[in-house]
């Protein structure tokens, strides 16, 4: 089944009894809720997302330390030579800086171990982040839409040759700046930093080619028409992160994953007669979980059939939190030919 498809799935099966789907006739039930971190058994470590939230953090930092002070020099240099598109584009950094900031913040709380109310810790705080974000890009793009109309209702003139001196400097720091954070973006915060931190590339190279028109042709329009082109850039890009923000908010299936394989790949595993209750969903940006019942044939045989199911979902499809409830069915069992009578 396609994940863009909301269909029922035999793997979403249950009876709101909380009772197996499968009946409870002369069935002898016996359950085993099972955990494991699956890392812990191939010798990887959870500390590899600390390492990338710590290294995320300073990224973060330096980028928002130039943002700000490049704003400033925009800013005062947009001033200076009565520049408005110059002013403006200061004021889209300075909300740029805004993001950055938010998404540093949600970066630090996210290093938070879990607590007895957030047992899942603070992950998500970084997906929280992004989703601000995403909402701060969607207030400047209204802003520059409304920009935009003005200047074309009232072409104002600028300076080509200073535009285009100080938004050539702009883009060589945004486009440092762009770099940086796209060598980092293993989380949907980084990608919504990196988003702001692309409008801010754009628009200085926007600002270049206006410049450079306003300079020789001294045709003012084109600053507002090539400014239509950054604002839907950052729609698209704006439109696609919070998407994704809202599916793993909302404990949805990574989009990575095909929720329908995954099941039959777990029914295939020797030993397993039935699979229900099938969830899988984002623990935070970086990291998937599942949990599952499922219906084995021996329960001697449970504890390798659980390290088989972990293997398989580790290696194939790198889910290292899962949980797996064991139900014994000794009819279907029966049924199977895998059990004496």
């Amino acid at each position: 089944m396609s994940k863009k498809e909301d269909k029922h799935s035999v793997f979403l099966a249950h009876d709101e009894s909380g009772i197996s789907a499968h009946g409870d006739s002369g069935h002898s039930n016996i359950d085993h809720h099972e955990h494991d971190h699956a890392y812990g058994e191939s010798g990887h470590s959870h500390d590899h997302g600390a390492m990338l939230r710590e290294t995320s953090g300073k990224v973060l930092f330096w980028c928002l330390i130039a943002t700000f002070s490049f704003s400033l020099v925009e800013g005062v240099s947009g001033y200076l030579i009565n520049s408005i598109a110059l002013q403006s584009d200061a004021v889209h950094m300075m909300t740029d800086a805004a993001g950055l900031m938010i998404a540093y913040f949600a970066n630090v709380i996210s290093k938070r171990p879990a607590t007895t109310n957030l047992t899942f810790g603070y992950g998500k705080a970084e997906v929280l982040g992004a989703l601000i974000n995403c909402m701060f890009t969607t207030v400047l793009t209204i802003w520059l839409l409304f920009e935009v109309f003005q200047r074309f209702l009232d072409p104002q003139e600028v300076h080509g040759a200073s535009l285009f001196i100080v938004a050539a400097l702009g883009f060589l720091v945004n486009a440092v700046i762009v770099w940086v954070l796209s060598k980092n973006t293993h989380s949907l915060n980084m990608r919504a930093a990196m988003i702001h931190a692309l409008g801010d590339l754009l628009g200085s190279l926007v600002a270049i080619v206006a410049g450079a028109i306003i300079y020789f042709t001294g045709w003012s329009l084109a600053d507002p028409i090539l400014s239509l082109v950054v604002i839907l850039l950052l729609i698209f890009s704006n439109v696609n992160l919070m998407k994704k923000s809202a599916i793993i908010l909302m404990a949805g299936v990574p989009e990575h994953l095909d929720y329908e394989q995954v099941g039959k790949d777990l029914l295939a595993i020797d030993g397993i007669l039935d699979v229900h209750d099938l969830h899988i969903w984002y623990m935070s940006a970086n990291q998937s979980a599942l949990s599952a019942h499922v219906v084995a044939c021996n329960p001697e045989g449970w504890s390798e059939i659980l390290r088989n199911c972990q293997r398989m979902l580790l290696e194939k499809y790198k889910i290292d939190h899962v949980t797996l409830q064991h139900e014994f069915d000794d009819l279907k069992c029966k049924d199977m030919g895998c059990c004496p009578e």
